[in-house]
């Protein structure tokens, strides 16, 4: 439900910042320890032929500090 929120919710412009809201509301459950989020846009903006655009994002929390690495796969 909550990631269900956070996609239904306020609209952003790179699915980096929406893959990192999700992976923090993850993280927020005490029971997780590491999430890993790919947030795919199968009909992107983008003025070239693709089959999909996607984004992957890793969080890993460690007490708590959180350190977060964003790739584009």
């Amino acid at each position: 439900e909550r990631v269900a929120a956070i996609v239904a919710g306020e609209p952003v412009n790179l699915l980096e910042t929406l893959a990192v809201r999700i992976a923090d509301a993850i993280l927020q459950d005490a029971r997780v320890r590491i999430v890993e989020v790919t947030v795919h846009k199968p009909q992107a903006p983008i003025p070239l032929s693709f089959g999909d655009v996607a984004v992957t994002v890793q969080r890993v929390q460690h007490g708590h500090e959180q350190h977060r690495v964003v790739s584009d796969a």
